[in-house]
């Protein structure tokens, strides 16, 4: 299994060039299929140029195929078809709790965990959040988020047996910082990455290694 969790992307050659490399292709022929179902309940009038920036940097670098994949218009064998040419799954983030209960609603959970034996799967922020272990720690969700219920209702697909803090460090998340969480998980049962946005964490076939330096690790 080949899983790629991260901030924001391909936004570093060096996060760009080891997931071609994953995939055992060269990112001049390098096919990214294109999941960007996350963004559709962020507040009106917010800002989404973030996500235009992202989807710009996959075509910086990949420059084989690169096609969207909507996964509310294709039923199940449909949207098998439709991954079959990508090397790369690539999974856009926004609203934290929309992907979950959508992979699951329309088969998509079970496509990636067949996907992920021969293509990589790669997450960026809620996209990544959505394919580690479940976060259920009540305190960490009030801390960050203001609030626990939405967030812990619909669990995480779990491919992996850890997750990353996306955003790490960041501006517009002041408390998502190596003080706060430090003591906030200090006894979390799995480990947590807290990857900024030029990191990224790669898991292959149960070897992990980083992109831009080793993260932070909270938990246990």
């Amino acid at each position: 299994m080949k899983i790629v969790l991260a901030s924001q992307g391909f936004t570093t050659p060096e996060i760009a060039q080891k997931t071609a490399e994953l995939a055992n292709k060269q990112l001049e022929n390098l096919n990214v299929a294109i999941i960007n179902e996350a963004y559709v309940t962020i507040d009106a009038a917010s800002d989404q140029s973030w996500m235009i920036d992202e989807l710009g940097n996959i075509t910086k670098y990949a420059k084989g195929i690169v096609a969207f994949v909507n996964l509310r218009a294709y039923d199940t064998n449909e949207l098998k078809e439709r991954i079959d040419f990508a090397d790369v799954i690539y999974i856009v983030g926004g609203k934290q709790v929309i992907l979950p209960k959508l992979f699951k609603e329309t088969g998509f959970d079970k496509i990636l965990l067949e996907a992920a034996n021969s293509k990589v799967i790669f997450g960026t922020s809620a996209g990544a959040n959505v394919l580690g272990r479940q976060i259920e720690d009540v305190d960490y969700w009030v801390d960050q988020y203001g609030s626990s219920e939405e967030f812990i209702g619909e669990p995480s697909l779990g491919l992996v047996d850890f997750n990353i803090l996306p955003h790490f460090e960041r501006a517009d998340h002041p408390r998502r910082n190596r003080n706060v969480l430090s003591s906030l998980l200090k006894e979390h049962p799995f480990s947590l990455y807290g990857v900024t946005d030029k990191q990224a964490v790669f898991f292959d076939d149960g070897e992990i290694n980083f992109a831009g330096g080793e993260p932070i690790k909270f938990g246990k």
